[in-house]
C-alpha cells in the first residue's frame, strides 16, 4: 500500500462485526422505532448507514478487501463544483481491484444526478483488508466529511453493545437478545438463522408496522423468523 495513505484503526473483520452488530441492534429497536428504517441496511455484500442529518454512506465487504465511501451534504468540500465530479480524487494511488470494486459496489449506492449525469458524489472514502485500514484523509477529516457515522461500529464489540443500548434505550432483554442473536452470526457468518417466538416476543412490541420492518431489517442479514 502506499505509504502516503493515513491509516484508520480497522480491520475487515473487526469492521464487518462492528456493522453486522449495529444492523441487529437496529432489527430489534426499529419495531419500536419504524421510522428509523432508513439507518442501517444491507444488500448482498453492502452495507449502508445514514443519519436523519444529510450524511450517508456504503460500505462493501469483498473477500479480500473493504471499501467505503461517504457523503456528507454538510460538508465543504460539495461547495467545490469541479471537486464534487472527481470521486476518483479520494482514491488516488488505491489499487486498481479496490477501485473497481468500490465503482461496482460502494459508489453505486451514493450517486447523483449533476447537470444530466448520474455520477458517484462522496465527500470521503476509505479501504482496508485483514491487517489494516486506509484513507487519502487524516482521520479528523475522514470523520467530519461522514466516517462520523461509523463510530460506534468501529469500536470494541462490548463498548459498542453499551452505546447501542443507550442510544436505543434498550431494556436488558432486548440486550440479552442482541448478544445472543451477534453470537449465533458471529460464529455462523454464512447459515441461515431462524428466531424462535420466544426471541420474538423479546422485542417487545406487537406493532404490526414496527415487526414487518423488523423481519425485512433481519432477512437482509440472513436471518429468519419462524413460522
Amino acid at each position: 500500500m502506499n505509504s502516503n495513505f493515513y491509516k484508520i484503526p480497522c480491520k475487515k473483520e473487526q469492521l464487518w462485526q462492528g456493522c453486522i452488530l449495529a444492523s441487529i441492534a437496529h432489527a430489534i429497536m426499529v419495531a419500536h422505532y419504524p421510522e428509523m428504517s432508513n439507518e442501517h441496511s444491507w444488500d448482498g455484500m453492502n452495507y449502508s448507514t445514514q443519519d436523519s442529518s444529510g450524511t450517508r454512506g456504503t460500505i462493501t465487504f469483498s473477500d479480500k478487501y473493504y471499501v467505503g465511501a461517504f457523503r456528507n451534504d454538510n460538508s465543504e468540500r460539495l461547495n467545490n463544483k469541479d471537486g464534487v465530479l472527481k470521486y476518483i480524487q479520494y482514491f488516488n494511488g488505491v489499487p486498481q481491484d479496490i477501485i473497481k470494486l468500490s465503482e461496482e459496489e460502494a459508489l453505486q449506492y451514493l450517486l447523483e444526478d449533476i447537470n444530466g449525469k448520474t455520477i458517484p458524489v462522496i465527500t470521503t472514502a476509505f479501504w482496508g483488508d485483514e491487517n489494516d485500514g486506509f484513507s487519502n484523509d487524516k482521520i479528523n477529516d475522514f470523520k467530519e466529511n461522514g466516517g462520523f457515522l461509523l463510530e460506534v461500529q468501529m469500536m470494541e464489540i462490548d463498548k459498542a453493545i453499551n452505546e447501542w443500548k443507550e442510544y436505543y434505550e434498550m431494556t436488558q432483554k432486548q440486550v440479552d437478545l442482541l448478544i445472543s442473536i451477534y453470537k449465533r452470526k458471529e460464529n455462523s457468518p454464512n447459515e441461515i438463522i431462524t428466531l424462535s417466538e420466544k426471541e420474538i416476543d423479546k422485542i417487545g412490541t406487537e406493532d404490526k408496522e414496527g415487526l414487518y420492518e423488523s423481519k425485512i431489517s433481519f432477512e437482509e442479514i440472513g436471518i429468519q423468523w419462524e413460522n
